[in-house]
């Protein structure tokens, strides 16, 4: 019955283009502000979950259609050359490329100039994270740094236009870290280099040594409180000395300059603010020189899809931005400013009729509906949820399903028997620090939470851990990921009186949340099963909550990368038509 259920969830998909909402630049901290703070556009109207625009067929978990290359529009940048070596320029143009993620999970190279995106051949397969950290051995081409789910870091050398380059080196136990920041070289060796943050925000250099097959010296702590920025830009040159530099953006909107000093004991100068409004971006990416004087520049992504081009000024501070292009609300930015994300990002409703409905966040705070599978398919089920993926090579959420014998299932493969002692089985993510997607179940007869470590495969867990007694004092415990901005998963758990809680992750599978921190009240206005987190919508790395209210009004709460959420915004209607839930 699983294998026959599983072939159902196939559906149609496409990515279109929002009218979004255009927000006015953030202001320099110069004389020349970039504008006021105003919206001048109306925001995207909400929609309702039958309202699906056309789409072409592809599998549920893997929308397989990227925007419109026509529709994704880029204004090219300056025709002549920098002065300062990009750090990758794999067309010989003299100027650095991208790499973006399209929804179809395709890896695309974007060079700035107007030209459609080539796909960049690779062999990755899944991947957290990728850096662009130049030339890294002496040579005449950049090379790519892969990081997978795992923590495992691999250099792929001498990559160019056609492709991702031979696995060159590899290193593993790089999950300690929520953020890998590449910095051009800030030690003045002429080798460019890493930073490295923790959750804790204990920021780390790996010097370059110039040698491909051991690319990086011991790591060496060389600053703390880190964890203040929810962004870090490595823009390698900005102030002309020939040295890497870094920009970090705060929750708030805040943006410091950190230039380079050229000494490995100490590589960053204190930091200066040189902007603020900045949270109106979801994604800062450096792109170095890209208008011919020698100097690194930034792209800032905002919610509706728009990019904006600052270029550098020997100051450290950015000129009035310039639009550069629209349409890429869908894609993954290499190198981003916020942490790399892995898991879901998807959401699940079933209906009345026993049909599941399949939404996935577009990442400008809008969920697009894929076909449902064949109607009435999941009728009579016993209990469902929608964990973050619980295998290590797929992105997207996975299906976990018990029977009424107590038969747990995920993806429709077998897990075991016995699952009906709890009452609440999900999972929210890595919990364990290891890369894996990992599961909760709550037991409802005494009110323990277990932990049971995933192996990265879907196909089953390792032993469970007591978490500790108490948990039945809540009606509703989600989660999908980080909500707090530190790169670890969280969990939220409500009380009957609505009072909402968030449990901190730490990454440690014997105390696997901090205390709680109450973020809410009121939230007793939705009823428990129109209550998820779909992961990240709106494309900063932080995950998200949704709810529907009792008129079937769908709302979205965005992480404020603090801990809290931020206000509500109204994002679809019609949601009533989920009797059994969202997930």
């Amino acid at each position: 019955m699983r294998t026959k259920r599983a072939s159902r969830l196939a559906a149609c998909t496409a990515l279109v283009l929002s009218a979004g909402m255009l927000l006015a630049g953030p202001a320099s901290a110069d004389s020349a502000p970039a504008g006021p703070h105003a919206v001048v556009k109306a925001p995207k109207t909400a929609a309702g979950p039958t309202e699906t625009p056309s789409r072409t067929k592809a599998p549920l978990k893997a929308p397989n259609k990227a925007p419109n290359k026509a529709k994704r529009s880029l204004t090219a940048g300056a025709d002549a050359a920098g002065v300062a070596k990009p750090r990758f320029d794999v067309s010989g143009t003299g100027y650095s490329g991208t790499l973006i993620r399209d929804a179809d999970s395709k890896l695309y190279l974007e060079s700035w100039d107007g030209n459609a995106n080539p796909e960049f051949t690779n062999s990755l397969g899944a991947y957290k994270d990728l850096i662009l950290p130049g030339d890294l051995g002496g040579g005449s081409a950049p090379e790519v740094l892969e990081l997978s789910p795992t923590g495992t870091l691999t250099l792929h050398a001498d990559t160019d236009a056609t492709g991702v380059g031979y696995s060159a080196w590899y290193g593993s136990g790089w999950n300690m870290f929520n953020k890998v920041v590449s910095v051009a070289d800030v030690t003045g060796d002429g080798h460019n280099d890493l930073l490295a943050r923790t959750p804790g925000g204990d920021l780390y250099l790996y010097a370059g040594t110039g040698n491909l097959s051991a690319p990086f010296a011991a790591g060496k702590k060389v600053g703390s409180n880190w964890s203040m920025f929810d962004q870090i830009v490595g823009a390698n040159d900005v102030n002309g000395d020939g040295l890497g530099d870094v920009y970090g953006r705060t929750p708030n909107g805040d943006l410091y300059f950190y230039a380079g000093t050229g000494n490995a004991a100490n590589p960053l100068k204190a930091g200066v603010k040189v902007g603020f409004g900045w949270d109106i971006y979801n994604q800062i990416v450096a792109v170095d020189d890209q208008n011919g004087d020698g100097r690194g520049d930034l792209i800032a992504r905002d919610l509706s899809g728009h990019i904006w081009t600052y270029y550098g000024q020997a100051d450290g501070k950015l000129t009035t931005r310039a639009a550069r292009g629209q349409g890429w609300y869908t894609v993954q930015f290499f190198p981003s400013g916020g942490n790399p994300t892995y898991g879901k990002q998807d959401l699940f409703g079933l209906d009345g009729s026993g049909t599941l409905n399949y939404y996935w966040g577009q990442g400008d705070g809008y969920l697009s509906k894929v076909n449902p599978g064949k109607p009435g398919g999941w009728d009579g089920v016993h209990y469902l949820s929608a964990p973050s993926s619980l295998n290590t090579s797929e992105r997207w959420a996975s299906i976990l399903e018990m029977g009424s014998n107590g038969d747990l299932y995920t993806n429709a493969n077998y897990v075991g028997g016995g699952w009906n002692i709890y009452n609440t089985v999900i999972g929210v993510g890595d919990l364990t620090g290891e890369g894996n997607g990992d599961l909760i179940a709550r037991q409802g007869s005494n009110g323990h939470l277990y932990l049971y470590p995933g192996n990265g495969q879907a196909t089953g867990v390792y032993s469970r851990i007591d978490v500790g007694a108490g948990w039945n004092a809540y009606d509703k415990l989600f989660g999908a990921g980080d909500i707090n901005g530190d790169g670890l998963s969280d969990l939220l758990a409500r009380t009957p009186d609505g009072t909402l809680y968030l449990y901190a992750g730490t990454g440690n599978a014997k105390a696997p949340f901090k205390g709680r921190v109450k973020i809410g009240t009121g939230w007793n206005m939705y009823s428990a099963n129109k209550l998820a987190v779909p992961g990240d919508l709106t494309g900063d790395g932080r995950s998200d909550v949704v709810a529907v209210d009792g008129s079937g009004n769908l709302w979205r709460y965005d992480a404020d990368g603090s801990g809290g959420l931020k206000s509500r915004v109204k994002i679809g209607f019609g949601w009533n038509t989920y009797k059994y839930g969202i997930y």
